[in-house]
């Protein structure tokens, strides 16, 4: 999931930065897919703790 996101971001910064892509076509959803993107991060945050905690629990118990 991580290289997901990672792979989204520089799509993202390609097309808003380099190319200026989405200030050409001001109709694209670009803010929408920042917002995922964005999303997309916080998402693997959120499963690395909960299987950080989940493998710490189990070996706690051992």
């Amino acid at each position: 999931m991580f290289w997901a996101s990672c792979a989204a971001a520089s799509v993202t910064i390609f097309f808003r930065k380099d190319v200026k892509f989405c200030a050409e076509y001001w109709r694209l959803p670009c803010t929408q897919f920042e917002l995922s993107v964005a999303l997309a991060f916080i998402t693997w945050l959120l499963q690395a703790v909960s299987s950080f905690s989940g493998f710490w629990l189990l070996v706690s118990l051992l």
